[in-house]
C-alpha cells in the first residue's frame, strides 16, 4: 500500500474522512515497521507514521527528546489539520516514551494515548541493558551489526513484518543516542502529569518493560486522568510478531479512548 509524504519524515495512509491515528515506531527501526498494520487499518482509519530523529528519513538528525516530541507533534497537527479531529496517538518503546512526553506537553492535541512497552524507569536495568547493546553495536561496526540484526528479524518475525522492518533499515546509532537521552528524563514523573485518557499496553512476557507498570498507572490516575493497564500475550515485539492481534488492539484502543467511551468503567 502506497502512502503519501505529508512532510519530511512523515508518511500518511488512508482517506482524510477516516478517524486519525498516529503510530510512533521503536528504537533503531523506522516508520516502515507499521506497514503491516496500515494494511489492516486502512480505509477504516487515516494513519500517520512519523520517523523520529536519528531514524528513517531523519537518520542524519541527532536524537533528543525535544526534537522527537517535535516530530510527533508535526504528525499529530497534520492529522488534525487534514481531518478536523484529534488523533489517537500510539507509541512503541522509544516511541512510547516520546509519545508520553508529547502528550504531557500538548494535552489538547490528542484524543487519547496508547503507551506500549514503555513502563520501566529509564534509569533502571532495562536502560542499562540497551546501553550495553549500543556499545556492542559500536564495537561490531555498522555493517556486521546490521547483518546480525537482519538475521534475527527474519528468524523471529513473520515475513510480512520482517520485510517492513528491513525496508526502513536499522539505525544503530539511535540505540546509543536514544538510551543516553532517555536516561536523562524521569518518565514516571511525566506519567503523573498526563491529562488525557491513557492506555498502558504491555505484553505479558515483556518483563523488563513491565517493571514499573503499576507505578505508571498509579501516577496517571493520581492526576485524576482516566487510565487503564491492559495485558496481552506476547513480548516486546508483539506488534511485529502478531500484527493481526496488535491491529485489533489498536481498534479496541480507539473505541475506548477516542470514541468518547468511559475508560474508567472498563476495569484493568
Amino acid at each position: 500500500m502506497n502512502g503519501r509524504r505529508a512532510a519530511e519524515g512523515l508518511t500518511v495512509f488512508g482517506p482524510d474522512g477516516a478517524p486519525p491515528v498516529v503510530l510512533v515506531h521503536g528504537i533503531r527501526l523506522s516508520a516502515t515497521m507499521w506497514r503491516p498494520h496500515v494494511r489492516r487499518l486502512v480505509p477504516d482509519f487515516r494513519v500517520g507514521t512519523p520517523d523520529l530523529p536519528c531514524h528513517g528519513a531523519l537518520a542524519e538528525r541527532s536524537f533528543t527528546l525535544e526534537a522527537a516530541v517535535d516530530a510527533v507533534r508535526g504528525a499529530v497537527r497534520e492529522a488534525y489539520g487534514a481531518t478536523g479531529r484529534r488523533p489517537l496517538l500510539l507509541g512503541l518503546s522509544l516511541g512510547g516514551y516520546v509519545s508520553l512526553a508529547h502528550t504531557v506537553r500538548y494535552p489538547g492535541d490528542v484524543a487519547g494515548v496508547v503507551l506500549h512497552g514503555c513502563t520501566a524507569r529509564t534509569s533502571g536495568a532495562s536502560a542499562a541493558v540497551y546501553a550495553a547493546a549500543g556499545r556492542l553495536n559500536d564495537r561490531l561496526g555498522p555493517e556486521r551489526s546490521a547483518r546480525l540484526q537482519e538475521r534475527a528479524m527474519r528468524r523471529m518475525l513473520p515475513a510480512e513484518s520482517a520485510e517492513a522492518v528491513l525496508a526502513g533499515g536499522f539505525h544503530l546509532p539511535a540505540l546509543t543516542e536514544g538510551v543516553t537521552e532517555l536516561r536523562r528524563h524521569d518518565f514516571l514523573a511525566l506519567a503523573g502529569r498526563l491529562a488525557v485518557p491513557t492506555l498502558y499496553l504491555n505484553g505479558r512476557s515483556d518483563l523488563p518493560f513491565r517493571a514499573d507498570e503499576r507505578h505508571f498507572l498509579a501516577a496517571t490516575r493520581a492526576a485524576a486522568t482516566p487510565a487503564r493497564l491492559f495485558h496481552t500475550r506476547g513480548g516486546h515485539l508483539l506488534s511485529l510478531t502478531d500484527p493481526d492481534r496488535f491491529t485489533a488492539l489498536v481498534r479496541r484502543a480507539h473505541h475506548l479512548l477516542a470514541a468518547g467511551n468511559d475508560l474508567d468503567s472498563q476495569g484493568d
